[in-house]
């Protein structure tokens, strides 16, 4: 744990993480209909005449995105048990627990992160 969260702070952003992975896990399998990744896209692919690409293509987008976020919540909740979480990765300064708050899963404080966004 973070010597720079309290207890508190700490159990306050598990369950955060802990509630986002959940919801997360529910609306992948709302998109994929109950089905694997696989499934669903063969299904997709059976189902859908090849004028409806860009459906399976937003799809199959969508359904990504949703794993690029469960794969961060879960980065995040392995770094939650080391000692370096809530610190940047970048300078190493502490990020501020109200950032943590509404972004568990950030690796940067606010001046990084700007920075970094800034770059690409």
């Amino acid at each position: 744990m973070s010597t720079d969260l309290t207890p508190g702070q700490h159990a306050l952003l598990e369950s955060e993480l802990q509630l986002n992975r959940q919801r997360l896990q529910a609306a992948l399998q709302a998109q994929r209909g109950g089905s694997d990744r696989v499934a669903h896209a063969a299904a997709l692919l059976e189902d859908d005449p090849a004028e409806h690409r860009p459906d399976r293509e937003l799809d199959q987008a969508r359904d990504d995105h949703l794993l690029v976020e469960l794969q961060a919540i879960d980065d995040a909740l392995r770094r939650l048990r080391t000692p370096g979480y809530g610190r940047c990765t970048d300078c190493g300064a502490a990020i501020p627990f109200d950032r943590l708050q509404r972004q568990p899963q950030a690796l940067r404080c606010l001046d990084c992160q700007t920075a970094a966004e800034a770059a690409h």
